[in-house]
């Protein structure tokens, strides 16, 4: 029987006296996941705590200079034996990137989160839907008792992560409590414009070359212009040089043009075709249509996985759905 953890204290006392930990979160990590993986491991580091991070693939680049020491990842080998697994930011346990389906039938897992949707899929679960980002929520358990140990690195991943899920502080949830918290990160020795340098003025060439071909040439408008979406193809990214896992300020480039109130990418995975969604207007809450296509998120952020082959059924099913989101 699962347990749900309400306040900060409960959670911080609960991994205070946790041991052998294997962190993970969900497949294709954007910045918030990344952020809150290294600073929980981190803080368990400067408790001389054993905890690995497991990502089921190399991080995109962007990420790549904001640690001075990648070896803290790790890919494990089936067989690896951990007393805990926690899973960070991520609402439902088939979208974690995980070496071994079947690791909670072999270490208790605990479910940190700021999904409303999540599934309480864990043994333990801790999930604060007012929190910007899972990010915030180790930053508030680390300062909730003095145990714990604070040091730069674990302030420069926790701002990392509020940075990324706030839009660099622009988004709706970016408050007065969050921008405290910011201001304390840099106290605490965050290095804040080398982060806002790596996160928003070190754009590759090829990266905005691909920006600027996707919304010249791709780029598709519907019901009064209120909608927009890319597809993202793979010969789109290929011509620059680019992986899917690198595209994530993409959709938030769509979400700025004024007159939209929806914007979504649409690329293809595997045996289907993820879609990312984004609302400017809180009347229109992109989680819903998520929902309604198995996945899930927040109200303005939300994605879910479609399988199929067929690109244009795809394309019209999402059209269908936000079409009915706005009221057309």
């Amino acid at each position: 029987m699962s347990s749900i953890y309400k306040t900060i204290k409960e959670l911080s006392d609960l991994l205070l006296h946790l041991n052998n930990i294997l962190i993970v979160t969900h497949e294709r990590p954007d910045g918030d996941a990344i952020g809150s993986s290294f600073a929980l491991q981190q803080a368990f580091f400067n408790l001389g705590k054993k905890a690995d991070i497991y990502f089921s693939d190399t991080l995109p680049e962007r990420y790549l200079h904001l640690s001075n020491d990648q070896t803290y990842v790790i890919k494990p080998k089936p067989g690896a034996n951990y007393k805990y697994c926690i899973a960070l930011d991520c609402g439902n346990y088939d979208r974690l990137a995980l070496y071994d389906k079947n690791i909670r039938n072999r270490a208790e897992m605990i479910n940190i989160d700021h999904h409303p949707d999540n599934e309480l899929f864990g043994l333990y679960n801790f999930v604060d839907s007012n929190a910007c980002a899972t990010a915030e929520i180790i930053f508030d358990v680390v300062t909730s008792d003095t145990t714990w140990k604070i040091n730069s690195p674990f302030a420069n991943f926790i701002l990392i992560g509020i940075m990324l899920d706030t839009g660099g502080l622009r988004f709706d949830n970016t408050n007065a409590g969050v921008l405290r918290k910011t201001a304390a990160l840099i106290d605490y020795g965050a290095d804040y414009l080398k982060i806002i340098k790596e996160m928003y003025f070190a754009k590759p060439l090829a990266m905005m070359l691909l920006e600027t071909d996707s919304c010249l040439n791709h780029m598709k408008s519907e019901f009064d212009g209120k909608f927009v979406y890319i597809h993202l193809s793979d010969e789109l990214l290929n011509k620059y040089g680019i992986q899917y896992k690198e595209t994530e300020g993409i959709i938030d480039n769509l979400r700025t043009i004024k007159g939209v109130y929806i914007a979504a990418t649409i690329t293809k995975l595997n045996d289907g075709y993820k879609i990312s969604l984004r609302s400017n207007n809180i009347t229109y809450p992109v989680n819903q249509i998520a929902k309604e296509l198995s996945g899930g998120g927040h109200k303005l952020a939300a994605g879910c996985f479609v399988k199929s082959g067929d690109y244009l059924s795809v394309e019209a099913l999402m059209l269908t759905k936000v079409k009915s989101l706005l009221g057309y």
